[in-house]
């Protein structure tokens, strides 16, 4: 098992600089832990500090809250191999919308103790310091993802939403790579699957885009500036 968590750690953001000589010292020092998850338990309440940082393995985690009425309100689905859960939390005072992270269906996790996080240990130190990048590198992602849901958000028209998630997408070739499925981006443009796919179209119609698998091609960088105008 310690060589399996070993190769799992290297695909979390969390762990990522480190070497195998840091990781295996991690692992032989207790301060990461495999723990598997029932649907429907809870993993953490937020009216307190967690005691672990959670790297999701497999499964589903949810934040969720219990409303007066007896319903469940759930957040957004974690579903991808090394995701962090429970940052958040750890490092804020001020009371969270949600009250539990809660597993959707069986779920593996990778534990790393906060106490190890917010506690210098000499001996440690070199792993204690990359991990503390690496947990500010995740909120500064998690930051901009919000920064620019709001700005997408801030469009009325589906073109616009899309033009502004390509912008933010493209490489200095002017291509975009698509990793999510079109539910998702659809999701995350706050507009329907099909409005997706027919925008999409008609971009490609009318000459602004091209598509090529999961590949989408702006071919005309200051005509497809202009849609945000």
């Amino acid at each position: 098992m310690k060589k399996d968590i070993s190769k799992l750690l290297k695909l979390s953001r969390i762990c990522q600089n480190l070497t195998d000589e840091q990781i295996n010292r991690l692992i032989q020092n207790n301060l990461i832990t495999f723990v598997q998850y029932d649907r429907n338990e809870i993993l953490f309440w937020t009216d307190k500090k967690p005691k672990n940082l959670i790297i999701l393995l497999s499964g589903n985690i949810a934040m969720g809250k219990n409303t007066h009425d007896g319903r469940r309100v759930l957040g957004a689905s974690n579903t991808s191999i090394g995701e962090l859960i429970g940052e958040v939390r750890l490092f804020s005072d001020k009371k969270l919308f949600w009250d539990y992270a809660v597993a959707l269906k069986h779920t593996e996790v990778l534990e790393i103790s906060c106490e190890f996080l917010l506690n210098p240990v000499e001996k440690h130190a070199d792993i204690q310091i990359i991990l503390m990048q690496n947990v500010m590198r995740v909120f500064v992602r998690k930051f901009e993802f919000l920064s620019d849901k709001v700005r997408i958000l801030s469009f009325s028209a589906a073109r616009d939403r899309i033009a502004f998630y390509f912008f933010s997408m493209q490489n200095k070739d002017q291509r975009v790579m698509l990793t999510e499925t079109r539910e998702e981006i659809a999701d995350y443009l706050g507009i329907a699957r099909p409005s997706l796919s027919r925008e999409l179209g008609r971009l490609q119609d009318e000459g602004f885009i091209q598509m090529k698998g999961n590949e989408v091609i702006i071919l005309n960088q200051i005509l497809f500036e202009n849609i945000l105008e």
